[in-house]
């Protein structure tokens, strides 16, 4: 039987509705709006149906460790590997990984070396145990720094989320990577959370709409003191003008390690040019 177009997104709408109440009452799942995607019913159905054989597969998934998942592949001792072979070999041992659609990346490979990384991905990542599940079309993705973690990447993403909050006046998660204790002021006098928010905010007070961003870093000093020199360069429309204006605005931040992992910031210096 052939439907009109309008007959079967009908029953598709019909059955993705019923997909939502099964996943929220048998899995408490919580499933994104897609009102706002502008998803065909054909399209959302696809990717509902998805969701539902990703939460029936791992209802019953058993546990596997990777090394098994991969297939107990014989890697390679380092100390068996010419240097001047490593980075062909660490390629070898990739693509076993991609075969079995398990991608892995380093968000700061520069502080990795190619002896670090061979051993990470030969010797303690195989240890690693996820769940048995393969589906089509499914990559299992693992990140270095999920397992050795990095204080340049920390302090990169606590700014980079502050100063976007800043701009964007986020008050209810603005301050996530901002300490809750020993704030200073520019002169490193003691001061409150909401003046250190309020004192970061008034900073993009004109900024009525973001045309470009981007965020630079330039120096990064770790030990007693962890302080991060950075630039933020923006084009905006200014507020009531909505003329388009070109700001580098120079930033010192201090960061101090928080209890629950990454960094949260303490102060900043800032000096602002056009």
């Amino acid at each position: 039987m052939n439907y009109s177009e309008d007959a079967n997104n009908f029953y598709l709408n019909e059955q993705n509705k019923k997909i939502k109440k099964e996943m929220k009452d048998k899995y408490s799942a919580s499933i994104p709006d897609t009102d706002d995607r502008n998803l065909s019913p054909a399209l959302e159905n696809t990717f509902l149906n998805y969701i539902k054989q990703f939460e029936e597969q791992s209802e019953i998934a058993e546990d596997i460790v990777l090394f098994e998942y991969l297939g107990n592949p014989q890697f390679k001792k380092l100390e068996e590997i010419n240097l001047q072979e490593l980075s062909k070999e660490i390629d070898n041992v990739l693509s076993i990984y991609n075969e079995n659609l398990v991608n892995i990346s380093v968000s700061e490979d520069s502080e990795v070396t190619e002896e670090e990384y061979y051993n990470f991905l030969t010797i303690e990542l195989p240890k690693h145990v996820m769940q048995n599940m393969r589906l089509s079309g499914m990559t299992t993705n693992f990140i270095y720094e999920e397992f050795h973690p990095s204080d340049k990447l920390d302090v990169k993403l606590a700014i980079e989320d502050v100063l976007i909050a800043a701009f964007d006046k986020d008050s209810e998660f603005g301050m996530t990577f901002v300490a809750n204790e020993n704030l200073q002021n520019e002169e490193g006098k003691p001061i409150s959370k909401k003046e250190f928010q309020k004192s970061l905010y008034q900073l993009f007070d004109d900024v009525s709409e973001i045309i470009e961003k981007e965020l630079e870093f330039s120096r990064f000093e770790f030990g007693d003191e962890n302080i991060v020199h950075s630039s933020f360069i923006i084009r905006y429309k200014q507020k009531n003008t909505f003329e388009e204006i070109d700001k580098v605005f120079s930033f010192v931040f201090w960061l101090v390690h928080s209890e629950y992992g990454g960094m949260e910031i303490v102060k900043y210096q800032v000096s602002v040019s056009e």
